[in-house]
């Protein structure tokens, strides 16, 4: 079982380099970027992290799939990870970095979800703009999607808080205030 403590501790690292080198939202990219590929690629993942494959060919799999695509500091930090057989920790590393920036730099992450038809920029502009005068805080779009269910407003995700702003959504509020007295 992985442990949250270790975790942080490299995560502290890494936000602590990007603050001091000011790079933070490059090495947070070029996380965001690796996570994607263990996300989405069935082979990479299990082959860093297994036991009997030797840490020198882990370091030339990071080598040759990022090579002209990762920072040289994310680069080395993944190489550490490698030599410490913390490949594992990754992925909660990635999200624990995303976390104290999120809790230090006062960022709001958020959530779309919009009809069809809108315009996808225009949304995330006024829900932006809307968001940032109510919550004084930068926002972070994690996802925009278009909603085929949906016939008119959005849908927010603010951390683990759904706004149900919909017209399905306001219509399914109206209904259980009239139900419920």
């Amino acid at each position: 079982m992985k442990s949250i403590e270790v975790a942080d501790r490299y995560a502290q690292a890494v936000y602590e380099l990007g603050k001091e080198e000011g790079i933070l939202d490059v090495l947070q990219s070029d996380l965001r970027e690796v996570n994607e590929l263990i996300d989405t690629n069935d082979e990479f993942f299990p082959f860093l992290i297994h036991p009997l494959v030797p840490n020198q060919e882990k370091r030339a799999l990071l080598e040759e799939v990022f090579e002209d695509s990762l920072s040289r500091e994310a680069m080395n930090f993944l190489k550490l990870l490698v030599g410490k057989d913390r490949e594992d920790y990754i992925p909660l590393i990635y999200k624990r970095v995303k976390k104290m920036r999120a809790d230090q730099d006062e960022i709001v992450e958020v959530e779309v979800a919009y009809p069809p038809n809108f315009d996808r920029e225009e949304v995330v502009n006024r829900v932006e703009k809307n968001l940032r005068n109510i919550l004084d805080r930068e926002v972070w779009f994690t996802e925009v999607t278009e909603d085929e269910e949906l016939i008119g407003g959005v849908r927010l995700k603010i951390g683990e808080r759904v706004i149900d702003g919909s017209v399905q959504g306001r219509l399914e509020g109206l209904r259980q205030f009239v139900l419920g007295g």
